[in-house]
Parts: structure tokens; sequence; C-alpha cells
């Protein structure tokens, strides 16, 4: 059942064009939310810093940086796949404006082997994008940088020359393994789930993080859902289990991600957990949020 605004709606071109902009409301309402110094990177979608075909101006000053998933490689869920021409260019026709308004770009693409790898430093030269490797759809394998460490001290997101991306700590034993593994590497900047089984890092364990295993400074960035809820996150009430009984601002499961839901992320309710996970985030301290 469609929502009553946009059934009613005269003022938009499209539905796809209302979601954007309820999307783009929410992330606004998140900076609102937090201290002006917090970073916010976007996770693919976009085609939200456009409207009409143009940069939205008056949103695109809203957040940091942005990612985008298998940009060139990775397509259909298969490791090294590249993705299809028509594909790649659309998703370079929303990127390489964003990057041109001062926004940093952060490529995630999924894969293995020394020729992506090479293509990928090539494409990184090309773009001014910082491009990784990722071993694993599930985020949950440590990538090699494409470029190398350094001790550079990392003060903008500008100044990024690698990223890891590690979202599913599940291969440490628990949340303090996990962060002693963070402390021993000098990647430019954590892109992270900064919880393991329900318990997460502390203020001082984040706080260590900021700096590389070298003494230099870094960006420590945590992983925020703001699309889809998540059957393994504490805001989650286990009578949502039975499908009957979940919120209507439920929409149904995500069918490639087993355990997370689409929903109606104007609703109230939803609004609610996101700003209370909000809080958890500014609490342990991390340098800003990667919105998902």
């Amino acid at each position: 059942k469609k929502d009553e605004k946009i059934e009613n709606s005269k003022s938009y071109e499209t539905e796809s064009e209302i979601y954007r902009d309820r999307m783009r409301e929410l992330i606004q309402e998140i900076k609102k939310n937090t201290s002006s110094d917090k970073l916010l990177i976007t996770q693919n979608g976009n085609e939200i810093y456009f409207y009409n075909g143009k940069l939205n101006k008056d949103f695109i000053n809203v957040t940091d940086g942005t990612t985008q998933e298998a940009l060139y490689y990775g397509a259909k869920f298969k490791l090294t796949n590249p993705t299809p021409k028509k594909e790649n260019e659309q998703l370079l026709n929303w990127l390489i404006p964003v990057r041109k308004a001062g926004k940093p770009v952060f490529a995630i693409n999924y894969g293995t082997g020394k020729k992506a790898r090479q293509d990928l430093l090539k494409k990184s030269e090309q773009t001014n994008f910082v491009n990784e490797l990722m071993p694993s759809f599930g985020a949950e394998i440590p990538n090699v940088p494409i470029q190398n460490f350094n001790s550079n001290n990392i003060n903008l997101l500008s100044d990024v020359k690698n990223f890891l991306l590690l979202l599913d700590p599940k291969k440490f034993k628990d949340v303090d393994d996990f962060f002693e593994y963070l402390k021993e590497t000098d990647y430019d900047l954590l892109l992270i789930e900064p919880s393991h089984s329900g318990k997460f890092m502390t203020k001082e364990q984040i706080s260590t993080l900021k700096n590389k295993k070298n003494g230099a400074s870094r960006k420590v960035i945590a992983y925020f859902s703001i699309g889809e809820a998540g059957d393994y996150r504490s805001y989650w009430k286990e009578e949502w289990n039975n499908e009957s009984k979940r919120p209507s601002w439920i929409v149904e499961e995500n069918p490639d991600w087993k355990g997370d839901f689409i929903v109606k992320y104007w609703s109230n309710e939803w609004k609610q957990i996101v700003k209370d996970y909000q809080k958890k985030l500014d609490e342990i301290g991390v340098d800003g949020y990667l919105l998902d």
C-alpha cells in the first residue's frame, strides 16, 4: 500500500524523488542532532545529491563524503566481476560531480588479484577517488590497501589515501579482540561496526583507535544503517520475529541480506530509533557515521 502523502502529492515529478527527498530530510535531522564536527559519509544511493538531474546545492554540504559499492568490481555479488559499462557510467555520472564539489569518494569494490588492484590504482589516479578491493561481500575480512600505508596525520577526509571496511567482526572472539586488532593497524580511515555481539567499544577504545599504530592521527567512522532495521540490534523486539506482529513501518526482509529489514525511514517510530542509536554512537566518541 502506497503512503498517503505519495498518493496525494502533486509537487513531485516521481515517487522516487519523494523517497529521495525523505532520505535527505532524515540525514539533515541526523546532522542537526549531533555536534558540528561529526563527519557524515553516505553509503551508496548517490542520486540523493541530485534533483532533476542537477547537483542539489542545498544538500551537497550536509555530508562530508560518500561511498559506492561495486563501482568497478563486484557486480551481481560475484568477486572480481566487472561492473557493466552502462551501470558504471551511471554511477560515475553521480560521483564525479560530487567529487568535483569537494566531497571525497570512497569506492568499495569486491574481488581479488593483482590485475584488479593495478586497475583500481590507475582509476584512483584518473578520478581522484579512493578505491579499495574487498576480499568478501560480508565485509568481515580486512582488505589490503590499494595505496600503501603512510605516516601522515589525517585531519580531513580529503587526506585519506586508504581505508578499512570491516562491518561484520564475527571472526573476532569479542569486542575487545576486535579492538586489539584495529589498534595494530595503520589505515587512514576506519569504516567499522563499533560493536560485537551487542557490546559496544568504550569511549577509551575509540579514542585509542583515532591514532594509527605508527602514531599518526586518523578518523574512526561507525557504520549506521538508517534505511534498514537489523534483527540483531538492541532495539529489535522479540515479537517482531513474528511477521504478523511487526510494526507497519517494517516493510520486508532484504532478500540479499538475511536479518536486515527495509523500513519506512520517514516513520516517526523509526526516526526515534535512529536518534537513540545515534546518541549511543556519540557517547563512545566516534568521528562520524557511515550512513547506509
